[in-house]
């Protein structure tokens, strides 16, 4: 999954514009939001999260799975971290 394709997904699931979202995020012009999507801004973690919870999709895997693609040589290092948390998350169950 791309930025492009997250926003999609959470303007879908949320009902909300780009402009409601930028809002929310913190952010004064809606156009922050067009410039994630085309790929000439690179979106901050709290901005993938946020966006996540839009689209109701789990923040730390889709954060991982981004940012996986924009560097593979540490996608090793979001794997184990997501085994780590779910490993924890399974022992307070």
């Amino acid at each position: 999954m791309d930025i492009a394709e997250l926003i999609a997904l959470a303007k879908v699931r949320s009902g909300k514009t780009q402009k409601e979202m930028a809002e929310e995020m913190g952010h004064k012009v809606k156009t922050r939001i067009s410039k994630l999507g085309t790929g000439r801004l690179k979106a901050d973690a709290s901005e993938i999260i946020y966006l996540a919870e839009a689209a109701k999709m789990p923040p730390i895997d889709v954060l991982a799975q981004i940012e996986s693609e924009r560097h593979p040589e540490l996608a090793q290092v979001w794997q184990s971290l997501i085994k780590k948390m779910t490993h924890a998350a399974n022992q307070v169950k």
